[in-house]
């Protein structure tokens, strides 16, 4: 097994500021000791896709801020690759280690269905936050926005940055990850709306820049026509950028998608990049830690609740899930968001 990457919650700083996804408000929130909180001290742990990339460590920064202010113990490991065996073998070390609750950002639906419900059975609790797992004994699902937003949001970018004509590829990070697929079957859904585009083959990248510049190196030399990229991952835009500068095809090929401002700032300010669409990564693994500690209390959740640092999120019970909200566009206006 590769040396864990591990954070427990241990936080500096008296106050840390978050900025809520997708209206610029920011709330300061204070520290607070685990025995101001009057409950036991939680261990919730997350596994995200992998640990190394910008969007998974300001996940982890938000779920660090969260255990602090609420008292809890939070622990983030994971792979340093996309890896479902690789993350199933973490799962299986946390609930070894008999940890309150443990959840991932999957990197399949279902591959952890075994282990999922052998954490119920070990009355851990259960939970997924970023990209979903299909198991029944899946006790919570943090959404980051609503998927159908963020697609027709990217899509409508490309289609008025392409001038709604044009040849359009679209590279994912892996072909198994619930929430990137469920946002390219919204793209293809509003690419509906746009009959002078035509879609191009799929292409997987893992999530890696250097992949996805490779790719989109050989498309652009195979496909003379292509007019845009969409790359559906954060790791994925930034390496189609690039791409595109190599081949000299600032303004003639678009390029946006699903982004962190860090890792497309340079692109941003080049205006290779025009556009990118995401959250407030931050917030969600504020929010995770919430909503989890929620269910191991027993409270339960209203159709609107009033989260301490965040405000008002909105729960479906049908689904389990607390959505944190709308898409953001992140651009040059906004490109000085540190996450």
């Amino acid at each position: 097994m590769n040396k864990r990457a591990r954070t427990t919650a241990a936080i500096t700083t008296a106050a840390i500021t978050l900025s809520v996804a997708g209206c610029g408000i920011t709330t300061a929130t204070p520290a607070a000791s685990p025995s101001s909180t009057g409950h036991k001290q939680y261990s919730i742990a997350f596994v995200p896709k992998l640990v190394g990339i910008p969007y998974f460590s300001a996940m982890d920064q938000g779920g660090q801020a969260a255990a602090k202010k609420f008292g809890a113990r939070w622990i983030y490991e994971g792979p340093t690759t996309a890896s479902v065996s690789g993350q199933a073998e973490y799962v299986r070390s946390l609930i070894q280690q008999h940890v309150s609750a443990v959840g991932v950002s999957a990197n399949s639906p279902t591959a952890l269905d075994p282990l999922i419900k052998q954490a119920v059975n070990n009355h851990i609790m259960f939970y997924a936050s970023d990209s979903n797992v299909s198991s029944p004994y899946n006790q919570l699902w943090v959404e980051q926005t609503r998927s159908q937003a963020l697609g027709y949001d990217v899509v409508d970018i490309a289609a008025r940055e392409m001038h709604d004509s044009g040849e359009l590829a679209i590279i994912s990070a892996g072909p198994t990850a619930t929430n990137l697929n469920t946002w390219i079957a919204y793209m293809k859904q509003r690419l509906k709306k746009y009959p002078n585009i035509q879609l191009l083959p799929i292409q997987y990248a893992g999530e890696s820049i250097t992949g996805a510049e490779q790719i989109a190196t050989r498309m652009i030399a195979a496909y003379p026509n292509l007019k845009g990229f969409i790359g559906v991952a954060t790791t994925i835009p930034p390496g189609e950028a690039q791409a595109v500068v190599n081949a000299g095809k600032q303004g003639k090929i678009i390029v946006t998608g699903v982004s962190d401002p860090n890792s497309v700032r340079q692109y941003l300010t080049s205006g290779v990049i025009k556009n990118v669409v995401l959250w407030n990564p931050i917030n969600l693994g504020y929010l995770t830690v919430w909503g989890v500690l929620q269910k191991l209390e027993h409270h339960p959740f209203h159709t609107w609740n009033n989260v301490p640092g965040l405000g008002k999120v909105e729960y479906f019970p049908s689904r389990k899930m607390l959505l944190l909200g709308p898409p953001l566009i992140i651009n040059k206006a906004n490109d000085n968001l540190n996450f």
